[in-house]
């Protein structure tokens, strides 16, 4: 019989994943769904100590004697203080005792009901860190819950070991409920391996999707190893520009993510393991599909040197604490491997179109840039719109590409280049919005500037990424949500600082600066290119309904009707019709 708290019902189950079997007990109300748990388990050995002060001392001792973590458990109110002497020799002597603790639901917490101080507070020195667990009420407590118990006990030995303190946050009036049908959860277990840890799992057999987010080039020596990983492991590499990976068996597939459904990935091109290295991504795509799939869809492998517990897709089962190539190094083999993963997804992506006559856009401009940037050159992608139409038409491999992903605010792209530029004598180009121009336009005033800055201003008037979908037609979205009508154009700022001012209405004035603006200059050169939310819009459609082969629906979609509308009264008509209904000019 087990408590009706499901949050302690998945500590108890990650407990047992991980061995942890001793478990020392103080005495009290709060712990009881705790204590209730562990005693009526033949898994556990269960020691009773009632003064909390010596209970902390008494599970070092088990754990120098036994060279294994130990827990412990105690009640609310001062209990937790009871622990401080104890936790702070601990921490001092490397001893890793997951500290249990329970505290009352934050309603109460301060707020002057019984037995209710703040349980976390405790001292740096008393424990490597804390972990609270929410009581759960939908799926999200209870991924939340799954991730910091394992997380709680990872931390005991990483990078050295210490206490560490696991808190379960409760409701008085479920404290002492049980439910005779209650089991332990069938929790997802994350574990961490060293570079050699002969327990580490096998990838025979598996379909292997490597994920690399956003990264610096990699040496020759990282190259090698991820491709010789590849060539002896049935591997795809999914890798956008800013992976500024660029191997055999690696693929550029943000338009093909894009267009997929997710039921489409399940079914036919979902891996058995995702690896991942390096940053984010920026790509809300596949950031979706490898969200949103069910639990147990497919295992997550983090691969970094921090061992850090980061569960970006929900599915996180091991982690490497080591530098990528000691990974790749690792898991590669001798014999080749087939490669019918890449292969799948590779006979995918060679059938995705983009030869599309697009609206003016800031897909357009990629379209019509990304073949004419010089090799060698040097990008960074403003977020969102700008990075996502730069990933569908991506530059040439010698093209360095970042965006400021890590953070993912719209402020500072324009800095980082101007940061990048004064490095290297290569070109270097900044694709950017009006509303992020505007946040970071100071850039351009700093007096280190040089004459190989190249800044492609796609001035939409706002920020588009709030036009895309159906909000902008069921709201004003413009006038403080996009920020409409704060900047009207670059031309002023961008002279005053010795710039080069170039201005596109249309295609014909944008194709006829293309030359001067990849060619090297004695000034820096700003184009401004001015385009409309309609033309944003029709652009993104028109690309995405090109590629509905990629992805073919059982039942007739929205699009696939748009798509036969356009088939019967034509593009240019369709989108005439499409603006008088939204009200676009």
């Amino acid at each position: 019989m087990y408590t009706v708290l499901e949050n302690v019902r998945i500590v108890l189950a990650v407990l047992k994943a991980h061995n942890i079997h001793r478990i020392v007990l103080s005495p009290g109300g709060s712990n009881i769904p705790i204590v209730q748990g562990v005693q009526q388990d033949p898994f556990f050995t269960c020691y009773s100590v009632v003064d909390e002060r010596s209970a902390m001392y008494f599970a070092i001792g088990l754990a120098l004697q036994t060279g294994e973590p130990v827990a412990t458990s105690c009640t609310t109110a001062q209990a937790t203080r009871n622990y401080l002497p104890g936790l702070t020799e601990a921490f001092y002597k490397h001893v890793p005792i997951l500290a249990i603790t329970m505290s009352k639901h934050p309603l109460f917490v301060s707020q002057e009901y019984m037995q209710s101080p703040v349980q976390t507070s405790l001292p740096e020195d008393a424990v490597k860190k804390s972990f609270s667990l929410p009581r759960i009420n939908d799926d999200n407590d209870r991924t939340i819950c799954v991730r910091r118990a394992n997380e709680a006990v990872l931390e005991l030995t990483h990078h050295g070991c210490g206490p560490v303190q696991l808190n379960i946050e409760e409701l008085d009036s479920e404290t002492w409920s049980f439910d005779p049908a209650a089991t332990l959860p069938d929790v997802r277990t994350i574990f961490r391996y060293g570079p050699s840890d002969k327990r580490a799992p096998s990838l025979a057999g598996k379909k292997v999707l490597l994920l690399i987010g956003e990264h610096r080039p990699f040496s020759p020596e990282e190259t090698e190893a991820i491709e010789a990983f590849c060539a002896t492991n049935n591997v795809f590499v999914y890798a956008d520009s800013i992976a500024n990976f660029h191997g055999k068996y690696a693929l550029q597939a943000n338009l093909t993510a894009q267009t997929m459904s997710t039921k489409l990935f399940l079914r036919d091109y979902k891996p058995d393991i995702v690896v991942t290295i390096g940053g984010l991504t920026g790509d809300y795509d596949i950031f979706r599909h490898l969200f949103d799939a069910p639990p147990g869809s497919f295992e997550v492998w983090r691969v970094a040197e921090d061992g850090n517990v980061v569960d970006t897709y929900k599915k996180l089962t091991a982690i490497f604490a080591c530098a990528p190539i000691e990974f790749f190094r690792r898991y590669t083999s001798s014999p080749p491997s087939l490669h019918t993963y890449f292969d799948q997804w590779n006979a995918l992506c060679a059938s995705a179109r983009r030869d599309l006559d697009l609206e003016f856009s800031n897909a357009y401009a990629a379209q019509q840039l990304h073949a004419r940037i010089p090799d060698g050159s040097y990008m960074n992608f403003a977020i969102l719109n700008s990075l996502r139409a730069w990933l569908w038409f991506p530059p040439a491999p010698s093209v360095t590409c970042f965006a400021n992903v890590a953070a993912f605010g719209i402020d500072g792209c324009l800095s980082t280049l101007v940061g990048t530029s004064m490095e290297t004598d290569q070109l270097c180009f900044q694709i950017i919005g009006d509303l992020a121009f505007f946040y970071d336009m100071n850039a351009i005033g700093i007096r280190h500037i040089r004459n190989n800055l190249r800044i492609l201003l796609v001035n939409n008037n706002g920020g588009m990424e709030f036009k895309f979908g159906p909000l902008h037609t069921r709201m004003d979205v413009g006038s403080f949500t996009a920020a409409d009508n704060h900047f009207k154009n670059a031309r002023g700022w961008a002279e005053t600082q010795g710039f080069t001012y170039l201005a596109a209405h249309d295609k014909n004035e944008f194709l006829a600066h293309v030359d001067a603006f990849v060619s090297p200059s004695d000034k820096p050169i700003l184009l401004e290119m001015f385009t409309t939310p309609a033309g944003e819009r029709a652009a993104n459609e028109d690309l995405f309904l090109a590629n509905r082969h990629l992805c073919p629906e059982e039942e007739p979609s929205p699009n696939l009707i748009k798509q036969g509308i356009k088939g019967l009264i034509g593009q240019d008509n369709a989108r005439k019709l499409k603006r008088w209904i939204s009200g676009d000019k």
